[in-house]
């Protein structure tokens, strides 16, 4: 789930009161397919309800004498409505208010600034920053923000594999990393994983509310990596969260009581980076970790943080016999493949070992995906593999998918059951219409019953009434 998901599991209100800040408005905006982006637009200056047979007026069809809409269509409705960027008044749609004012200040904002409209840019608490003087002792590059994020970030997979290598990080860290296990998964990802817990477990203790959470991150990341920002220009429950932020390596203050925070890229690039891959920063970000100290409420100095081996790289070649061969001198590079891979040797530069079934097992037991896997190992082919075609070898490739579905034999498709059809037309009309919509997941001939994925409910829906209205 990432954060645009999330949102849509929010209450209504929830979101009422996120809506009114321009920055998650424009960051929901920017994460809204084309088609729906499109939408937003046509009807941000209109007070008027659109009804849906218009909207489809501004498509497409599909090639065919039926007419069809293109699953983009559905797609992008579903998206607005799910995140109540449109609301639902009898079949017409109209933006939501607050996020229809909020989006429109930041297109005049961003329009006033000369930007233009594929580029939507500015950042939060621009003006507090440019009041504050230049401290050049003070100064931090990117690459010393990146440091500084990476390892906290690394003492965080040091205790999720176990590894004594630092100090384990905070208890608020530690009580949040219980229950997953997401070595294998990208940073971005991981750490959005990691805050979702965060943001729950304050909003369930009634410590913060979620959307006051969410808001903060939404304006960071419209913040440039490795600028400092004035902390007087965040609000009160904001001052509150730095503390964490900065444990969590999102954020750095070089003392308690300092005027200025800086953004690292992990911070930037969460709300994009650990949804659609895409990174608003343009740091590189390096693929290896070294431990440092990660003490509760210590303030490190970047600059003065152990130095990241950024030499510490991780290169695999994957046998067909499911040997694997590990190049590398990190010892948390061998925790991690010693989650899916039982290691039976190891040398100063080198850790070799075997893809076992009970190896993958205990891997997917710990809800560590046959895909994650992959593109693990894809991720760090070592050059000479990259050759190859396929790169991991495909009898591997099969044999991790397949001992992945031993325990997937069920696969479970959320839909509506619709029975109490009066006549068997009736019921073949509606099934022959969702079975073009390719929204038809189950058919009963004998009993007039079917089921319909939750994609085309409201399609097949407006289906029946209009059969309804013409009998």
């Amino acid at each position: 789930m990432d954060a645009f998901d999330f949102l849509e599991t929010l209450p209504t209100a929830t979101l009422e009161r996120l809506y009114a800040d321009p920055w998650a408005c424009q960051a929901i905006f920017q994460a809204l397919p084309p088609l729906a982006q499109q939408f937003v637009m046509r009807l941000l200056a209109s007070n008027a309800a659109v009804p849906r047979e218009l909207l489809s007026q501004w498509v497409v069809p599909e090639p065919g004498e039926e007419k069809r809409m293109p699953p983009q269509f559905h797609a992008s409705l579903q998206k607005l409505e799910g995140l109540r960027v449109f609301v639902d008044q009898d079949g017409a749609y109209r933006p939501h208010p607050t996020f229809q004012k909020q989006l429109m200040k930041m297109l005049i904002y961003c329009l006033l600034l000369q930007y233009a409209l594929s580029n939507l840019g500015g950042s939060p608490w621009e003006q507090g920053r440019l009041h504050l003087p230049k401290d050049p002792e003070n100064t931090f590059t990117a690459a010393d923000l990146e440091t500084y994020a990476r390892s906290r970030w690394d003492s965080v997979l040091h205790y999720m594999v176990g590894s004594t290598a630092v100090q384990e990080p905070p208890q608020s860290v530690v009580d949040i990393l219980l229950r997953y296990e997401f070595m294998l998964k990208d940073i971005h990802v991981q750490m959005w994983i990691f805050m979702l817990e965060y943001i729950r477990t304050l909003d369930n203790t009634g410590t913060l509310k979620q959307e006051d959470i969410l808001q903060f991150l939404f304006q960071i990341s419209y913040c440039q990596t490795g600028e400092y920002y004035a902390v007087a220009d965040l609000t009160d429950t904001q001052r509150l969260l730095l503390g964490d932020f900065i444990d969590f390596g999102l954020l750095f203050r070089k003392r308690p009581n300092s005027d200025r925070f800086y953004t690292t890229s992990l911070a930037v690039n969460l709300i994009f980076g650990g949804s659609t891959g895409q990174k608003r920063s343009h740091v590189n970000l390096t693929s290896s970790f070294a431990g440092v100290r990660a003490g509760i409420k210590s303030q490190v100095d970047p600059r003065q943080a152990p130095a990241v081996d950024h030499g510490a790289q991780l290169l695999v070649v994957v046998e067909t016999n499911f040997k694997i061969y590990a190049y590398t001198t990190s010892t948390l590079h061998i925790a991690m493949l010693s989650v899916f891979v039982d290691i039976v040797a190891r040398l100063p530069n080198m850790a070799i070992g075997f893809i076992t079934r009970e190896s993958l097992r205990s891997a997917l037991i710990h809800g560590i995906s046959a895909q994650q896997i992959y593109d693990f190992l894809m991720k760090h082919a070592h050059p000479k593999m990259r050759h190859n075609t396929p790169v991991i070898p495909e009898n591997i490739a099969d044999q991790i998918y397949l001992w992945e579905r031993e325990r997937n034999r069920v696969n479970f498709i959320d839909g509506i059951l619709f029975d109490g059809f009066n006549t068997k037309d009736d019921y073949e009309n509606v099934r022959d219409y969702a079975k073009n919509l390719k929204v038809l997941t189950w058919s009963d001939p004998i009993h007039f019953r079917l089921s319909i994925s939750s994609t085309g409910i409201e399609d097949v829906r407006h289906y029946i009434q209009n059969q309804l209205s013409r009998a």
